[in-house]
């Protein structure tokens, strides 16, 4: 059978010609040059222009269109941008950009509409690899806009830019693994108070749904040693090889509810992971228990099979909400006594990213589990995480604590990707 191309990280000449702000002639003319090679499909040989092609292209020549022609309705230059050594503005004038990328009724929908430079970002997820639907951040002025690189996502999840800067991957690929991630300032924090409050008797660490390593980030900070790390993508594989600092060997492509966990079997400290929260997000359509995704009906029997000191879970906000909030009890009722003979002090509790120091609002739910320990034991290690909040919301008054992180402060410093386009006025 023909393998088609995938249909996201490819766009149809009319869509190209939009990005741009040129005409189909023109990148007809440009795929005979050289100058923009298109991709044919495979079946009809209609041309195809890979997404990241076209950013390369508006980062080079962030004016688009060529001199002498009016494919948008007005004279466009193909003069080249003098990056800024800060990337919070473009460095011409908005009105001499091209125009944005989408009409107004595109652009003001929530889920597009760009972050702002001097606030912190809205949660990063796996959705801003999209198109139209782009992680875009409008300048200082708020009269131009253009897309965060994926170091720059990365910076905003609070992991270092170098984590991503690896062969092979597409932008798609980085951002949506990027999204999943739980903020390493975040789990460093959760782990650290779990260290204050517990006594290891092995200072190891298996981590299920491990995405690109945030949660692992935070256990290794605290010393506790990768005896594997799981997750059923090749990407995050790569990315989880890239330059870390556990064993690249450790790292498995595999389903964690069929993996083979017999030789950790009471031998673990920790057990963590952040199982697919698609069910229980907006984004996931909130299928909850009935999306095939669902891992935490399973959480149980890999804690029976696994027999760790401690657990620690994390997942979306919208797990504890009022439809949702009976499935959740009844997944701590289960993790509490996953088996006969074990038994668990579990609690949940929800914390945001941005109190930590990580410069994006991100609310998510933690599930933590001591063995042998009341309830009341995973209480008092969730008010030591609270105490090791280090920033607080501007609106809220909070002695000792320094207002979120914004944007600006996060990406200050690092070079402008280019791609700048005028915002709408409406937006502004």
């Amino acid at each position: 059978m023909t393998k088609l191309l995938p249909s996201r990280d490819y766009l149809q000449i009319r869509e190209a010609a939009q990005v741009l702000g040129v005409s189909e002639q023109t990148l007809r003319n440009w795929d005979r040059a050289g100058k923009l090679r298109a991709h044919r499909h495979p079946i009809n040989g209609y041309r195809l222009y890979r997404a990241t092609d076209l950013h390369a292209l508006l980062r080079e020549f962030p004016y688009g269109g060529e001199a002498g022609q009016r494919p948008v309705g007005r004279q466009l230059t193909l003069e080249l941008l003098t990056p800024e050594t800060n990337g919070s503005s473009p460095a011409q004038e908005p009105h001499s950009l091209p125009p944005s990328h989408w009409s107004a009724e595109v652009a003001l929908d929530p889920k597009h509409r760009p972050q702002r430079w001097d606030s912190p970002s809205s949660t990063v997820r796996r959705d801003w690899r999209k198109y139209p639907q782009e992680a875009h951040v409008l300048d200082r002025s708020g009269g131009a806009y253009r897309r965060f690189s994926p170091e720059e996502i990365a910076i905003l999840q609070g992991f270092p830019a170098e984590v991503v800067r690896i062969d092979g991957l597409t932008n798609r690929q980085l951002i949506a693994s990027i999204g999943d991630a739980v903020p390493p300032p975040l789990a460093r924090a959760v782990f650290g108070a779990i260290d204050e409050v517990w006594d290891w008797n092995s200072r190891t660490a298996i981590e299920i749904c491990a995405g690109i390593g945030g949660l692992a980030e935070g256990a290794a900070a605290i010393g506790l040693e990768h005896e594997a790390l799981i997750d059923i993508s090749p990407v995050c594989k790569a990315l989880l090889t890239n330059n870390r600092t556990w064993r690249a060997g450790v790292v498995h492509t595999a389903d964690v509810k069929g993996f083979d966990y017999s030789e950790f079997r009471s031998s673990v400290g920790l057990l963590s992971g952040g199982p697919p929260c698609q069910p229980w997000s907006q984004s996931g359509h909130g299928r909850g228990q009935a999306d095939e995704r669902d891992l935490l009906g399973h959480l149980d029997e890999i804690v029976r099979q696994v027999e760790p000191e401690v657990f620690v879970f994390e997942n979306v906000p919208g797990l504890a909400t009022a439809a949702n909030a009976p499935y959740l009890r009844h997944v701590v009722a289960r993790l509490s006594a996953p088996s006969p003979t074990l038994r668990y002090g579990v609690m949940v509790g929800l914390l945001n990213a941005a109190d930590f120091g990580v410069p994006q609002v991100r609310r998510r739910i933690f599930i933590l589990g001591f063995r042998d320990r009341p309830a009341a034991f995973a209480g008092h290690c969730f008010a030591r995480i609270e105490r090791a909040a280090t920033h607080r919301d501007p609106a809220l008054p909070r002695a000792g604590r320094r207002r979120w992180v914004t944007i600006g402060e996060a990406l200050e410093g690092r070079p402008d990707p280019g791609g700048w386009r005028r915002w709408i006025a409406a937006a502004a």
